[in-house]
C-alpha cells in the first residue's frame, strides 16, 4: 500500500473515531424531552467540532454502535425526532443536591466550587444544565480558603489507603483575627483514621503516637499537609477491638469539635414539636426520655463537655433547663451573669 493511501486511511480512521466521540458527547446533552435526530447532529458536528461532509447515514451506524457498547440511547416514538440519553450518571435533583453541598463548603476556595459545579452540570443533559442554572445559589457560602484543600483530600484518602500517618501544621486565629500557626509551627504527626464531613466542613479524625484517645483537626486549619513513609499504628490498638464503632460514637458525642471529657447531661423541658427535634437533632437518636406529672420531660443523653456546649444551652435557654451534671449548670449560670454585666447601664 502507497505511503499516501496509508495516511490516508488512518486519517480517516482518526476522523471516523472523533465523529463516534462527538455523537456520543451531543447524546449526553439529551433527554426524553430535548432528543436529537440525524439532521441536527450532522448540523451540530458541522458548527460545533468542525466535521465536515458527514454522511447522515452514518450518525444511524454509529447510534447503534453507542447502544451496542451499552449505551441507553433511546429511539423516539414517532422516530423522527431522533433520539435521546435515557440515562445519565446522576438524576438532576441528585446533581442539584451534589452542587448545593459544594456551595455550602467552607473548606472549598469559590475556584474549586466552580469547577467542582461545571464538572457536575456537564452529567446532565443539556436541559437539565438549563434547569439546574435557574436555581442557582447567587450567593454561595464558598470563602477564600487554602486553594490546596483538594489536593490534601487526595493525600489523606492515600494515606488510608497504604496505611500511612500524615503530618501538618495547624493554624489557630489570632487577636486580630487572622490564621496564624499553632505552637509556632510545631509539625502533628498523626495517625489518621477517618475523614468526615460536618457543618460544612471537614474533620480529620485520628490518634498520635504517644495518646490513646482520639482527636480531631479541621481541614480548612490545616496547613503544609504531607503524607510520611511511617506506617499507621492499627486502630484497634489505639481506641479497642471495635475502632469503626468508637469512632462514629466519638462523632456522635463531640460538640462543635471542641473536646473534652464525656458527661451525662441531664434536661428539663416542655415537649413540643420545636423542642423535640431541635434537641433530637442535637443529642442524636441515643436518648432517654421520661415524662413528670406536670406535663413536662426530662431528657438524659451523653454529649462532650466544652464550652460550646455551655453556649449551645445558653442558646436555648428559653426551652430547655439543664438539671445535671451540677459542673455544667454552675457554668451555665457563671455565663448568664457575664452576660447580664455586660448589659447593665
Amino acid at each position: 500500500m502507497a505511503l499516501a493511501s496509508i495516511e490516508g486511511y488512518y486519517k480517516m480512521a482518526t476522523e471516523t473515531k472523533e465523529k463516534l466521540i462527538r455523537v456520543l458527547q451531543l447524546m449526553q446533552t439529551t433527554d426524553e424531552k430535548t432528543p436529537m435526530n440525524a439532521t441536527q447532529i450532522v448540523e451540530k458536528l458541522s458548527t460545533e467540532y468542525e466535521l465536515e461532509g458527514v454522511d447522515r447515514r452514518s450518525i444511524y451506524r454509529d447510534i447503534a454502535l453507542l447502544q451496542d457498547c451499552g449505551y441507553d440511547i433511546v429511539q423516539t416514538t414517532d422516530k423522527r425526532s431522533g433520539w435521546y440519553m435515557n440515562t445519565h450518571a446522576f438524576a438532576d435533583w441528585q446533581i442539584k443536591i451534589m452542587i448545593d453541598a459544594v456551595q455550602q463548603a467552607r473548606c472549598v476556595s469559590l475556584n474549586e466550587a466552580t469547577k467542582i459545579r461545571e464538572n457536575l452540570l456537564n452529567l446532565t443533559s443539556k436541559r437539565g444544565r438549563s434547569r439546574l442554572t435557574h436555581m442557582m445559589q447567587q450567593h454561595p457560602g464558598n470563602v477564600n480558603v487554602n486553594e490546596n484543600i483538594g489536593i490534601y483530600i487526595e493525600t489523606m484518602l492515600e494515606a488510608i489507603y497504604q496505611n500511612r500517618k500524615i503530618e501538618f501544621q495547624y493554624t489557630e486565629i489570632n487577636d486580630s483575627m487572622k490564621k496564624v500557626l499553632r505552637r509556632e509551627g510545631k509539625k502533628y504527626l498523626l495517625n489518621l483514621y477517618a475523614i468526615y464531613w460536618s457543618d460544612n466542613n471537614y474533620y480529620l479524625i485520628g490518634a498520635h503516637d504517644n495518646h490513646d484517645n482520639l482527636v480531631n483537626y479541621r481541614l480548612d486549619r490545616i496547613v503544609n499537609l504531607t503524607m510520611t513513609d511511617e506506617k499507621t499504628i492499627d486502630a484497634k490498638e489505639k481506641v479497642g477491638v471495635n475502632p469503626e464503632m468508637m469512632i462514629q460514637d466519638y462523632i456522635e458525642k463531640s460538640v462543635d469539635h471542641f473536646q473534652g471529657e464525656l458527661i451525662r447531661v441531664e434536661v428539663e423541658y416542655e415537649p413540643g414539636q420545636a423542642a423535640n427535634a431541635i434537641l433530637y437533632d442535637f443529642a442524636g437518636g441515643n436518648i432517654r426520655v421520661r415524662k413528670l406529672e406536670n406535663g413536662h420531660c426530662v431528657a438524659s443523653f451523653q454529649k462532650m463537655d466544652s464550652v460550646t456546649l455551655v453556649g449551645w444551652f445558653m442558646q436555648y435557654a428559653n426551652i430547655y433547663k439543664v438539671l445535671a451534671p451540677r459542673e455544667l449548670t454552675d457554668s451555665i449560670k457563671k455565663r448568664i451573669n457575664e452576660v447580664a454585666d455586660k448589659y447593665i447601664i
